[in-house]
């Protein structure tokens, strides 16, 4: 007698926004594959319990899709058959992959909002199937949100294996609380090894016995069920409801079988786990993604969507103290939101994106992947020029700008290089309809020539706006010393060979430590082109992931961990020269090297701030056979330790992540630092979130990284290692840009500053009238551990969201108030901004609050 009595089937479509077919039939497909549930739904309503059809609705993205379009009827179907529990709806919007920052993870679960007050239901689910991990913070979210269940199905193609599976357990959150988590099999295993299309319940029994005599010998899996997941083959992903599933079920059900089947909703799951939960394990850490390394297949566009987020941070802020009431500049935001979502969905493309990279399918896929980047970063440059405008009080048409606008975003302080931007001094007509086609999202706008005008200092989330007239050109600080393969300035000397263009040593002159390890084969920022080596290998993809679809439905790992790579570097160095400014002083190197047309490094030396800023340009070459890109760290540091913030929240390298996660590689939201009890540095990656930290370690599958002395810290922007889905190719010019700073001690929230100062540069805009100067401030935040790390109008147009997160180890205090305006109300809210507690406010005084260890705390303000 088996332990089993029920199988549990949760039969869904998994949404690949492309992949089987282009993007724009997929989301047709997909709103009509929910009026073929109905009618299933409708057929079976009257069915034994256990046979009745349901329906999951893997991603609430597709459910307001068709609301959109449906029939007052059809949607009154919807409901009922979500009140009698034959469909559900997963709070996840689609299946987002670690590109997410915090504030776009908590947008994607405001449809539940919106849900639960349009069919009166409480949805307390979410589901991910595919991807390999969520970011800690997002477990957070799921909690703050009121989801109290969450389903995980990966796919271990170019992925890991969690813990073990099937499991569920209580992922423990940064905060300390706990999210009730079910592991899942492979999505789609039920069809996989029952075979369902074949109609045959012998056939079914035959598989399913096997996959049972796995389960048996697992000495402490706790249920007398098991849960798998139904899809309908040939279509693994993107498929519709299967009309034969129902009656074979029912089928299955009359034989009298040892095993029952039925349908399950993950509502239904839930009740079924809970039941259980003191039965179940805790596990806390970081459950961290495998697969966002092919994000770097699209280097350009994952860069563009990176710098798009900080120029939404911009007109989120803005738009806080200057709210738009116009109805089409809200309904261009959420598009723009859409656009941005989109492109951090886990689809790349087509199915055959790799193998047939010319073929129209996988073209059209990429041009439409391609466009979500474009078309967000379009629609955002549009918004953040209109609120500079509007903050400016700038005419449609006038002569030459009187002054420049500087604005700091960022919840710290912050110094600018004032330049004027070339096209603020162009002689004749200036039109707002000429600025509002620059691309001021990148850089063809603010162009910054000429001379200096002197180091400004701006306080946190304030702006100031400068009279042109009152600018007097900045003498060269004479702290920067440049002499023959060297570079000085208060914070570093490098050292540099000329003739072979190796920087030789990067000192630190606070901290009296050489930063790099001199022993190393490899030095400061060095390109390095990574490939499978022929000398060993001739299958080349199948030689790191060989892959194996039934070790994979069996969680059997194949990854190749001693694969043979080729590393090779620069072959020759063509320039080398300094610029020198007021400043700054950069050293410039133009190489050839294998894999580009092109190459060159730029190194920044500040007089005002402790940065080494490190810019590649790159002319790629269309190369499809498998490779990676490499820029090398190597640091002269011992017993190291290392923290990478993901979504706003800080994870420590092995102690802080889930056992069997991905730790070859990360994913940085903003910043990776790299330590030891001495000093340490923090590289911030604005444009390429990929980094390898201790050494080369794509495909090892490391339970552990090893802590040897002198670690490696590798910026990874490029590869195209993945053998479906993601690009092929890239070929083209694409810069890429980091800081690397250095400290004493770790702290997150000095961390935080360095990254978010990297990647949210002072905006500069024209001010058409500045007879005088001005400044102000919107926002003052007393508390040093705290970071106030987003500020946007609330949804419903009633005040000011703010999101604060402590990072540290300890309760921390802050208390905020806004120089321009009085405080009349205030609430903490949950992540969808629901009012959750008053707080006590006078007009008066600033706002005090106290955070929790790591917590994350979102606030509701309205002035006055």
């Amino acid at each position: 007698m088996s332990k089993i009595k029920e199988v549990l089937v949760l039969h869904h479509s998994h949404l690949d926004v492309g992949y089987t077919h282009p993007q724009p039939i997929i989301l047709e497909l997909q709103k009509r594959y929910i009026d073929q549930a109905l009618d299933l739904c409708e057929r079976t309503e009257d069915w034994p319990a256990n046979s009745r059809f349901r329906w999951t609705c893997e991603a609430s993205f597709v459910v307001l899709k068709w609301l959109e379009e449906a029939s007052e009827q059809q949607i009154a179907r919807f409901s009922r058959y979500l009140h009698n529990g034959q469909l559900s709806i997963s709070a996840s919007l689609m299946h987002i992959t670690p590109l997410c920052s915090a504030e776009e993870a908590a947008r994607t679960l405001y449809p539940v909002r919106q849900l639960r007050e349009r069919f009166g239901l409480d949805f307390r689910t979410a589901i991910h199937h595919d991807v390999n991990g969520q970011p800690w913070s997002y477990g957070q979210l799921l909690l703050d949100a009121g989801i109290e269940f969450f389903i995980m199905g990966i796919n271990i193609h170019f992925g890991g294996i969690p813990l073990t599976r099937p499991l569920a357990f209580h992922w423990r959150v940064p905060d300390g609380r706990s999210l009730l988590t079910f592991h899942g099999e492979h999505y789609s295993l039920f069809s996989q090894i029952c075979h369902p299309a074949s109609n045959d319940t012998a056939i079914m029994a035959a598989g399913l016995d096997k996959y049972l005599q796995k389960i048996e010998a697992m000495p402490d899996y706790p249920f007398d069920f098991i849960y798998l997941t139904a899809t309908n083959p040939p279509l693994y992903d993107n498929n519709p409801p299967d009309p034969e599933l129902a009656s074979l079920l029912r089928r299955w059900n009359a034989e009298g079988r040892e095993q029952t089947i039925s349908f399950v909703t993950p509502e239904q799951l839930y009740a079924r786990v809970k039941a259980q939960t003191h039965r179940l394990t805790t596990h806390a850490g970081d459950w961290t993604d495998y697969w966002n390394f092919g994000a770097a297949s699209s280097a350009l566009e994952t860069k563009m969507s990176r710098r798009t987020k900080q120029g939404m941070k911009v007109v989120e802020l803005l738009d806080a103290f200057q709210p738009e009431c116009d109805r089409h500049f809200l309904a261009m935001k959420a598009q723009a939101w859409e656009q941005i979502h989109l492109y951090d969905e886990h689809t790349w493309g087509a199915y055959n994106s790799v193998t047939e990279p010319q073929s129209f399918n996988a073209t059209v896929q990429w041009m439409h992947k391609a466009h979500y980047a474009y078309a967000a970063h379009s629609l955002t440059g549009y918004l953040y020029a209109t609120k500079l405008e509007h903050l400016n009080n700038n005419p449609l048409q006038s002569e030459e700008p009187e002054g420049l606008l500087l604005v700091n975003p960022t919840p710290f302080p912050g110094t600018h290089d004032l330049h004027i931007p070339e096209s603020f001094t162009q002689k004749g007509r200036h039109l707002v309809a000429h600025r509002m086609g620059q691309d001021v999202l990148g850089s063809e706008l603010c162009v910054e020539t000429g001379p200096s005008y002197g180091l400004i200092d701006l306080p946190p989330f304030s702006w100031r706006k400068i009279p042109l007239k009152t600018l007097q050109a900045s003498a060269p600080s004479p702290e920067i010393i440049v002499s023959e393969g060297r570079i000085e300035t208060p914070f570093h000397i490098c050292t540099f060979d000329q003739i072979t263009g190796r920087i030789t040593g990067l000192y630190d002159k606070k901290l009296d430590w050489q930063v790099l390890d001199d022993t190393s084969p490899w030095t400061l920022f060095q390109y390095v082109r990574e490939t499978v080596d022929p000398l060993f290998h001739v299958e080349e993809r199948r030689t790191i992931f060989p892959r194996d679809v039934e070790k994979g439905n069996n969680s059997i790992s194949v990854w190749n961990h001693n694969w043979h790579a080729r590393r090779q570097s620069c072959t020759r160095l063509l320039r080398c020269w300094v610029e020198r400014r007021e400043h700054c002083v950069t050293l410039i190197m133009q190489w050839e090297a294998p894999g580009v047309d092109a190459l060159e490094q730029r190194f920044t030396f500040f007089s005002y701030r402790p940065d080494v800023e490190m810019t590649a340009i790159v002319h790629k070459q269309a190369i499809t056979s498998p490779e990676g890109i490499y820029f090398t760290l190597p640091l002269n540091l011992q017993a190291w330790r290392c923290h990478f913030d993901s979504a706003a929240q800080w994870v420590e390298l092995d102690q802080e992540q889930l056992p069997g996660v991905c730790r070859d590689w990360v994913t940085v939201d903003r910043c990776v630092c790299v330590y030891d009890e001495d000093r340490g540095v923090a590289l911030a990656c604005p444009d390429a979130p990929m980094v390898q930290v201790g050494d080369f370690n794509f495909g090892k599958e490391q339970n552990t990284i090893a802590r040897n002395p002198h670690p490696l810290l590798l910026a990874w922007p490029m590869n195209n290692y993945w053998d479906t889905n993601f690009r092929a190719a890239q070929p083209g010019i694409v810069s890429f840009t980091y800081n690397l700073s250095t400290f004493q001690r770790f702290t997150p929230a000095q961390a935080q500053a360095a990254g978010m100062r990297a990647a949210n540069a002072v905006v500069v805009a024209p001010v058409i009238n500045c007879e005088a100067q001005e400044a102000g401030q919107w926002i003052r935040v007393e508390g040093a551990e705290v970071v106030l790390f987003d500020v946007k109008p609330a949804e419903n147009g009633n005040g000011i969201l703010l999101r604060l997160h402590n990072p540290g180890h300890a309760s921390a205090d802050v208390r905020i108030n806004f120089p321009i305006a009085s405080i009349q109300q205030a609430w903490r809210t949950d992540a969808l901004e629901d009012n959750k507690e008053e707080l006590h406010t006078t007009p008066e005084e600033a706002l005090p609050l106290r955070l929790s260890a790591r917590q994350t705390q979102h606030l509701r303000v309205i002035l006055m």
